[in-house]
Formats: C-alpha cells, sequence, structure tokens
C-alpha cells in the first residue's frame, strides 16, 4: 500500500512541478517577445535548441546514472559504488564540457556572422550572448546530470521544489530585469548565467549530501568499462532522437531570419509543452517499472503500464488536439502580437499533433527501459530515424516551418501504427489489443469527434485576450471531463474524487 500511496504523491508533485515551470516560462513569453523583441527572443531559441543538441555528447551517461541510482540506492554497498560512478561520469563531463565550451566560445564570431540570418541586433551582442551561452551549456548539462540522480533516489519532492524555485528566479527575475534595469539581450543572458550558477550550487551539495560514505572513493576508467553497455546503448538512442527532433530547429535556425525564429520558438514552446505534460508521469513509472520487474512482479508491472498510457491519453491527447485545432486563438490569447500568431498557427497545428503522437510512443522505450533491454529501440529508431531524417532535410530545404511541421506529424503517426504492437509481441505478448482498444481508442476518438464539432459550430470568440483564453479553457476542460468518462482509468479516478467529496462533506 506505500509504494501506491508514494506512487501517487510522487505524480501529483511532478506534475504540480511540471506544470508550475512549464506555466512560468510559456506565462513570461509574451513579456520577453514585447521588451526584448522577436529577434533578440529568437536568441533565446537558439540556445534551448542547443542545450537539445548536448544530449548527443551526454554519451547515455544522465540515464544510465539514474537508473544506477534506483538499482544501488537499496544495496547495503550501493552508495559506495553509485559514488563511484558519479565521480567517474563527471570526469568525463568535465573532458567533454572543456571541449564544447571551447568550441563555442571561439566559435562566437562565425555563428554571430555566419550561421545565424541578424537583421537588427548588433553582431557584437550576438557573438557576446553566444559566449555566455558556451557557460550556461556546461553548467546545466551538469545540472541535468544530477536531477537524474535524485529521480533514481525517488526524493521527487524536494527535487520538485527545487524546480519551482529556480523557474521563478530564471524566469520572474528576468522580467523584472527587462522591464525595470535593462532590455540589452546580453544583459538577460549574463543574469541567466548568474541564476544557472547558483543552480548548480545548490544541486551540487545535495547530490554529495546523498552520498556520504566514509571510504575514500576516486575515479575509475573500470567503472565506466562496466556501464559502457547500457550507456553507449541509450547514447545512440538519444543521438538518433535529438537528431530526429531536433534537425528541424537546427535547419531552420539558419534558414529562417532571427526574427522568425522568434516566432518559431513560441511553436516549439506550445508543442514542447504537450510532452512535458507526459514527462512527470515518465519519472515516476520508469524506476518504479524497474524496481517491479527486478522483484519479479510482471503482473504488476504490466498493470501500471496500461493505467499510466490510459492517463496520458486523457490529457496528451486533449492537450495536443486543443492547441492544434485552435492554434491562432491560442497564440494570440497568449501573445497579443497579431502578426505572430498568424505566422506560427498553421505549423503549430502540426506539430502539436505531431508531440501527441510521440508522447504515445514513449511508452514502447519505458517498457523496453525497465527491461535493460534496448537492442529494438537502436535497430527501430536507426532504420526508421534514417528515413525521417532524410525527409526533414528535404521538407525544410524546400518548403520551410511548414513543410517540417507537416513531414514531423507524418512520420510520427505511422511510426504509432506499427512500432508499439512489434515491441509489445516482443516483450508483453498479448497486451497490443486492450492497449490499443481500451487505453487509447476510447480517448482518440471522444477528442476527435468534440474538436471536429465545436470547430464547425461557429462560435464566435471574444477579440479580448482574457475573455478568449478563458473560453478556451472551458472547452479544454470539458473535453478533459468527456475523455475521462470514457476511460476506465479516468472512471475511477473520478469515481474517488466523488467518494473523498462526499466522506469530508458527511
Amino acid at each position: 500500500m506505500s509504494q501506491k500511496i508514494s506512487l501517487k504523491k510522487n505524480t501529483i508533485v511532478n506534475y504540480i512541478g511540471q506544470f508550475y515551470t512549464m506555466f512560468i516560462g510559456i506565462f513570461m513569453l509574451p513579456f520577453y517577445l514585447k521588451y526584448l523583441g522577436a529577434e533578440a527572443y529568437g536568441l533565446v531559441g537558439f540556445f534551448t535548441m542547443l542545450m537539445s543538441w548536448m544530449v548527443l555528447l551526454d554519451l547515455g551517461l544522465s540515464a544510465t546514472l539514474a537508473r544506477e541510482t534506483t538499482r544501488l540506492k537499496d544495496d547495503l554497498n550501493g552508495l559506495l559504488e553509485l559514488k563511484k560512478i558519479t565521480l567517474s561520469i563527471e570526469v568525463l563531463f568535465v573532458i567533454i564540457s572543456i571541449v564544447v565550451f571551447s568550441a563555442m566560445f571561439f566559435g562566437s564570431a562565425w555563428i554571430s556572422t555566419h550561421w545565424l540570418d541578424v537583421k537588427e541586433l548588433s553582431y557584437e551582442s550576438v557573438e557576446s550572448t553566444i559566449k555566455i551561452m558556451a557557460f550556461m551549456i556546461v553548467i546545466r548539462w551538469f545540472v541535468g546530470l544530477y536531477q537524474g540522480t535524485i529521480i533514481g533516489f525517488e526524493h521527487h519532492i524536494w527535487l520538485n521544489i527545487y524546480k519551482i524555485v529556480f523557474s521563478t528566479l530564471k524566469f520572474f527575475g528576468a522580467f523584472l530585469l527587462i522591464v525595470y534595469v535593462s532590455k540589452d539581450i546580453v544583459h538577460f543572458f549574463y543574469f541567466q548565467l548568474l541564476v544557472a550558477i547558483f543552480e548548480f550550487i545548490v544541486i551540487k551539495f545535495k547530490i554529495d549530501n546523498y552520498m556520504k560514505v566514509s571510504q575514500k572513493v576516486l575515479p575509475s576508467f573500470v567503472t565506466l568499462k562496466q556501464i559502457a553497455p547500457f550507456a553507449l546503448s541509450i547514447a545512440y538512442i538519444s543521438a538518433i532522437t535529438v537528431v530526429i527532433g531536433q534537425l528541424d530547429k537546427l535547419m531552420l535556425s539558419h534558414y529562417l531570419p532571427l526574427k522568425e525564429y522568434g516566432f518559431f520558438t513560441l511553436v516549439i514552446i506550445l508543442s514542447g509543452a504537450i510532452v512535458q505534460f507526459f514527462q512527470p508521469i515518465g519519472q515516476v513509472i520508469l524506476p518504479r517499472m524497474t524496481s517491479l520487474l527486478s522483484n519479479g512482479e510482471g503482473k504488476e508491472m504490466i498493470a501500471l503500464y496500461h493505467k499510466s498510457t490510459q492517463i496520458v491519453a486523457i490529457v496528451v491527447l486533449a492537450v495536443s488536439g486543443m492547441v492544434a485545432v485552435f492554434a491562432y486563438e491560442l497564440l494570440y490569447a497568449w501573445t497579443g502580437n497579431v502578426e505572430a500568431s498568424q505566422w506560427a498557427a498553421p505549423i503549430l497545428f502540426w506539430y502539436a499533433l505531431g508531440n501527441g503522437a510521440v508522447a504515445l510512443l514513449s511508452f514502447q522505450f519505458y517498457m523496453q527501459y525497465s527491461y535493460g533491454n534496448l537492442k529494438y529501440h537502436v535497430k527501430g529508431n536507426t532504420y526508421f530515424g534514417f528515413v525521417q531524417i532524410i525527409a526533414v532535410i528535404l521538407a525544410v530545404h524546400f518548403y520551410g516551418a511548414l513543410g517540417a511541421g507537416i513531414t514531423w506529424f507524418g512520420l510520427q503517426t505511422f511510426f504509432l501504427l506499427w512500432w508499439p504492437g512489434f515491441i509489445h509481441s516482443k516483450f508483453a505478448p498479448g497486451i497490443h489489443k486492450d492497449w490499443v482498444f481500451k487505453d487509447i481508442f476510447p480517448v482518440l476518438a471522444v477528442t476527435t469527434i468534440y474538436l471536429i464539432v465545436i470547430k464547425n459550430i461557429g462560435i464566435s470568440f471574444s477579440e479580448d485576450r482574457l475573455i478568449l483564453f478563458f473560453t478556451l479553457i472551458f472547452i479544454g476542460i470539458v473535453l478533459l471531463i468527456l475523455n475521462s468518462v470514457v476511460s476506465q482509468e479516468g472512471r475511477k479516478l473520478m469515481y474517488r474524487l466523488v467518494l473523498r467529496r462526499r466522506f469530508n462533506d458527511k
């Protein structure tokens, strides 16, 4: 019973933390767009894209460390081994960081003049900003490593408090800076660098407290060699995932003027929020599924897999559908910028739907990760990834951002139609039919029908942004309720909420 309560509690706090960090970033963006300007904000989008590409150099070590933490945290001598693994990975990270930092810092002039299409900002400001980015990328890379360790310890409450505090500093603090002190993009990034340094110090101190051991521990090449097979599998998968998911964004940072790339950043953030809606569940169920399997509780793991799929389907399909169908209304209510909304809405439609498919595809990775067997994931993403890379290159080159969005949706939907069935047949034969027709299809059908009806009944949306926003929220809440009604786990959740309210009233 305690494990179930812990799982529920961790899921709730993860959603609170994820929602807050996502909300404050989305809420503040229109102010950044207004005070910094679209071109300067394009540099923020460029930095976000570069951070995604850093996964290529992670070599799978962050995910491996998280898994090793889950495996070793309860063993008698586990902390000693975990300390040795962590220290060995840190040394390797330092070496890679020096190379990455040097390349960005000394290549900043070329990036600002030859890669980015700058129209309004001075090249000196852009170059200085890129140099600051070089520092921030290295620091936040280490922060990501340590966050994975805390997830492995399943200390989700502390991690989410930490995220909330530093998200507030990063976003609200930067807002105060650009409104009352300086609108200079260089000053904006200097402030973000200071927050990143403070963030690193806090989480490093926390990790060191977790791993206090009496014996002296030194980094070991042998230790890295032992974890290399699993780490390299993760690294290869991550590399494919990053190239597939970020290639369009990298190419568009060169093809689009920096101002339009600022508009494209709106698409990235809103469509990325769809993926973030299911990440809190993923953070909780990954270590729990691994733990259940290691304790011989395979049936319980499958039950958790089905339950989590239904909950994610309820939320993600509703959110991706709403963002796609009401892309312009949402963008305008959010930013108040008609030019940006008109430019981004057609592109956001396809990216939103594509990311809904990505959320559902993630469950097949969870299953393989839990078993510690990623060979099918590696092979599938290699073959299909090659096709996707070629398709994205051609789409961006000939059709720009809109072509990239349509291609992204088409590829992810095609992959979703056949890949889950194959993985289920290898790891959990017999569950695929229920996974499709009980866990996903009822919610997908209701979402599709509801949005088609709402879009075609001719609702006259208000031009008042606040009224428009609450209208969209109301439409979305109704859809979430309908999705919950047709889902088995959704009905159970609603039933428990009703019973709890009645009990409290009595």
